[in-house]
């Protein structure tokens, strides 16, 4: 009951704003990047498990004009649990399509997600079989 929990006593929790925008998104002259920074720290920093649930895990694993490092973080941090011998998991959960209607802009989000994990030379599990 909503009521309930507005009327109760307030408490402290631990939280962090992050954002990233550019100029292709924004127009901006400037990047801010808080977060992909915050999955790259993340990514490196977990122990036992990954859960990301993100409708554009767009990244690509080696040279590519998208220039985030999720996969290459993502690569690093699974390589260092092989070498390891860690019990470790990564789950990325998708949407079935993104929250848009545009039919070529879903197309577009689609393929570079597949283009990110499962498709062609320089896709995470591509450079994980190469490894």
């Amino acid at each position: 009951n909503w009521s309930d929990f507005l009327e109760s006593e307030p408490f402290r929790v631990n939280a962090q704003c992050v954002r990233s925008i550019g100029p292709w998104s924004a127009g901006t002259k400037s990047e801010e990047s808080s977060i992909h920074n915050t999955y790259i720290q993340m990514i490196d920093a977990a122990k036992h498990f990954i859960y990301i649930e993100n409708q554009f895990f767009i990244t690509i694993a080696q040279d590519s004009v998208v220039r985030n490092q999720l996969a290459n973080v993502l690569f690093r941090r699974i390589e260092r649990a092989h070498n390891n011998a860690e019990k470790f998991r990564i789950y990325v959960v998708l949407p079935l399509l993104p929250g848009f209607d545009n039919t070529n802009a879903v197309r577009a989000v689609l393929y570079f997600i597949m283009c990110s994990i499962t498709k062609g030379d320089n896709s995470l599990f591509k450079r994980l079989e190469n490894a």
